[in-house]
């Protein structure tokens, strides 16, 4: 019984660190998943807002190359939003016509970006890759015909750092939850194996010397007591 005790502790403490281990495991990833989306749809709702400009500037009958106040638009968003870290408008061949960053505006978009963007056709898309991570959307005249993308980049590694701060205090919580649940369980788990040692001594005892100590001494020791 003296080795059981602690064998039995140590399984109580692992199914703790298990669960509770378990448990901030999934709730991370769930926070990642869940600000990944609301991140995207931010950026979704910032690059409509611009989408509707540029859709209203050309039912007017502008070309969509000569939107003079599309570039100023653009870095008000840009210096409103935290999470924009540049938007680019560029057209169906990969070609930059609007960008709020000036060493950006002469080079071809990424390749990925162009690649998402058709194979998405109208519908919003995303490509993470570091710094070239962005959300888009497509850019249709008034024949319903697509004319260019609209690219709003952000930061990866913002997102990541955020949500490995998040991750610290998780653990930080999870080890003070798993520290107080195994204390109990071991506290627990220490008064019951007390009472189970105190019925198996009044049954090795009446099984020793079974003329000497009758069935209603044995009950008066608490085996089938309370």
């Amino acid at each position: 019984m003296d080795s059981t005790r602690p064998r039995m502790i140590a399984v109580a403490v692992t199914v703790c660190l298990f669960a509770v281990g378990m448990a901030a495991f999934l709730n991370y990833f769930k926070y990642r998943s869940t600000a990944d989306r609301i991140v995207k749809a931010r950026l979704v709702v910032i690059g409509k807002s611009i989408e509707n400009s540029i859709q209203a500037s050309l039912a007017l009958g502008l070309s969509f190359a000569d939107l003079g106040m599309l570039q100023g638009l653009m870095e008000r968003e840009t210096a409103t939003h935290d999470l924009v870290g540049g938007i680019d408008v560029f057209d169906t061949e990969g070609k930059p016509l609007y960008s709020t960053d000036r060493l950006r505006a002469g080079r071809t978009v990424p390749e990925p970006w162009l690649v998402a963007a058709r194979r998405a056709s109208d519908a919003d898309w995303f490509v993470e890759q570091g710094n070239e991570s962005a959300v888009g959307i497509s850019i249709k005249n008034n024949f319903g015909l697509t004319v260019g993308y609209l690219a709003l980049r952000y930061s990866r590694e913002k997102i990541d750092a955020a949500a490995h701060e998040v991750g610290r205090a998780l653990m930080l919580t999870a080890l003070a939850v798993f520290v107080g649940a195994a204390g109990l369980a071991s506290i627990a788990l220490v008064l019951v194996m007390r009472r189970l040692e105190r019925d198996m001594s009044a049954v090795e005892a009446v099984l020793q010397h079974p003329d000497r100590i009758g069935a209603s001494e044995v009950i008066s020791k608490g085996i089938f007591g309370p």
